[in-house]
This record gives C-alpha cells, sequence and structure tokens, in this order.
C-alpha cells in the first residue's frame, strides 16, 4: 500500500481490488497510473408532490399564519414551516403557496380594517377624520 502526497489520492495494488488503476495483473494500455476523482451526488427523489398532498401541507401553512396572526407563534417550529414552504416550491406548487398566503394575508388585513372602523365609529370619528389620521382630520376640518 503506498499514499501519495497530495492526500487525497489512495493507491491499492492488491490483487482482486476494485481499484481502476489496478490491472490485476493485466498488461492494458488503457489503465494509466493517475488517480481518477470520484464526486458523491447526493441521493434525489424525483416522485413530485402530488396535489392532496401539496394542499395538506398548506393548510398546515395557513394554521401556522392564524396562529402568528393571533400572537401564539410560541408552539410553532419555524424549521417546519420553512421546510414545507420551501418543499411546495420545490414540487413546482410555488403557486398556490403564493396565492395562498395572498388570501390569508388579505383575510387578516380585512378583518383589521373591519376592527379598526368600527373603533372609529364607536369614538364618534367620522369618514374624513379616518383618511386625515383621527384628530390632525378634526382640526384641519373645523378650520
Amino acid at each position: 500500500m503506498s499514499y501519495s502526497n497530495r492526500g487525497s489520492s489512495f493507491n491499492n495494488n492488491y490483487v482482486g481490488s476494485n481499484n481502476p488503476n489496478n490491472n490485476n495483473g493485466i498488461n492494458n494500455s488503457n489503465s494509466s497510473n493517475t488517480p481518477r476523482k470520484y464526486a458523491i451526488k447526493p441521493f434525489r427523489s424525483f416522485a413530485q408532490m402530488d396535489t392532496p398532498t401539496a394542499l395538506k401541507t398548506f393548510k398546515s401553512l395557513a394554521a401556522a399564519m392564524d396562529e402568528i396572526h393571533n400572537r401564539n407563534a410560541s408552539t410553532l417550529s419555524f424549521e417546519e414551516l420553512y421546510r414545507n414552504a420551501y418543499n411546495l416550491v420545490l414540487h413546482k406548487h410555488g403557486n398556490l403557496l403564493y396565492e395562498g398566503v395572498w388570501e390569508r394575508l388579505e383575510f387578516h388585513l380585512v378583518r383589521c380594517a373591519g376592527k379598526l372602523v368600527k373603533r372609529a365609529r364607536d369614538l364618534g370619528l367620522g369618514g374624513s377624520d379616518l383618511i386625515m389620521g383621527g384628530s390632525a382630520g378634526v382640526a384641519a376640518s373645523s378650520s
């Protein structure tokens, strides 16, 4: 057994080894003494996520968005949420994610706007006062 000074090349000259540099006693003109570089590629699963699974994944993301909006995010795993969103995009369900997030945000914003309008009405502020910013609108309309 001999080791090269490069540190990354390993030469095993035992008969019957799987070393491509070992010709097992056969003189072959195609074999060379230069070490081959092997690349280890990660395992890739080519199975696409089906639509029911994508909808189930987004449903869990929507529930998490509701919890975040309700200020109850202490029980959520943001790593898991990120991984779920990433997997939706990776498996070509990015449009479902985009449209779903849009709808959830729109729902929460409309609900918050409704609460603000109700509070303003309870305080006796008119429509122009809401646009001008409350008391500044009152001062501007009285002059």
